[in-house]
């Protein structure tokens, strides 16, 4: 009887061991291509969210190296994501660009699988101010309106430290401490909240600045919405920009985009700088 206890016991702790642990397999995501003007050195996608066969993974900022509980031909989708106004806690999934997908991913455990996604805009994409004519290059530009009492200050179309080609040029000084700039009307944005709508453009800086919707329903006045303070960039940085909740909170037929630049001051209210200069390039306003 001792014996047969002893041998059931023994039995039970061998059949009680732990599977062996899968050995996972590695993606190596790489930055996305981007098939449009300017390709990627246009863009500023930092992260991928990823998916394998219908399970998400997570976000990650790209290039990253992902273990991955699969084996043999998988199907990975890779979404392009950029940082929601510029903020590095809001990364978000960009969809005005397409996903990255293969079925056809072949995965090994211990092994890893080198992954170079592409996107490109979708196919259904609406540029609200025209393709291209927010670069400044060509020979039909956006519209702009000098809005602010001041007939000294002006802007100017320069290829004077752009990004690319040509840009808009604002600046102000203690004799004229304030620009205002208008874009043309834009008709037909959505503004139920779906569709999203983003603005994507090019910044350098030395002051701070600011970005309004000027808005208007059945021709009449137009009121402004605050949407955005731009911070000082000392290099050309790239900025998505979502602007549905203001969309959706003004409800109007018209819009316009407006940008604000005055002298910074200090606590005391003097000047705390003698000359300040904003350059923007690559104005997109964009929705599906």
């Amino acid at each position: 009887m001792k014996y047969t206890l002893s041998l059931i016991c023994l039995f039970t702790v061998l059949g009680c061991k732990d599977n062996p642990e899968q050995i996972p397999a590695y993606l190596y995501l790489k930055p996305f291509t981007v098939d449009a003007q300017g390709d990627a050195s246009w863009h500023k996608l930092t992260e991928g969210w990823l998916y394998v066969n219908g399970e998400y993974l997570g976000a990650y900022t790209l290039p990253a190296t992902v273990p991955v509980l699969a084996e043999g031909e998988s199907d990975v989708l890779l979404f392009p994501g950029v940082k929601e106004n510029g903020i590095l806690a809001t990364p978000n999934i960009y969809p005005l660009l397409t996903r990255w997908e293969s079925k056809t991913v072949n995965l090994r455990g211990g092994q890893t699988t080198e992954i170079q996604p592409s996107t490109t805009y979708d196919p259904s994409i609406k540029f609200a101010l025209g393709i291209g004519r927010g670069d400044f290059d060509g020979g039909s530009s956006v519209v702009l309106e000098n809005r602010d009492s001041d007939p000294i200050t002006t802007f100017s179309i320069t290829d004077n430290g752009a990004f690319a080609g040509k840009c808009l040029l604002m600046e102000v000084d203690t004799a004229h401490p304030l620009i205002e700039i208008a874009t043309e009307k834009v008709q037909n944005l959505p503004i139920t909240g779906s569709p999203e709508v983003w603005l994507e453009l090019h910044y350098k800086t030395d002051i701070p600045f600011y970005l309004y919707l000027l808005h208007s329903s059945n021709g009449g006045s137009e009121s402004s919405q605050p949407v955005f303070q731009f911070n000082t960039a000392e290099n050309w940085n790239k900025i998505y920009i979502n602007v549905t909740q203001a969309l959706t909170t003004t409800q109007a037929d018209t819009y316009r985009l407006y940008f604000r630049t005055p002298l910074p001051r200090d606590i005391t209210g003097n000047f705390s700088q003698l000359h300040g200069t904003v350059r923007l390039d690559n104005i997109r306003l964009v929705h599906l």
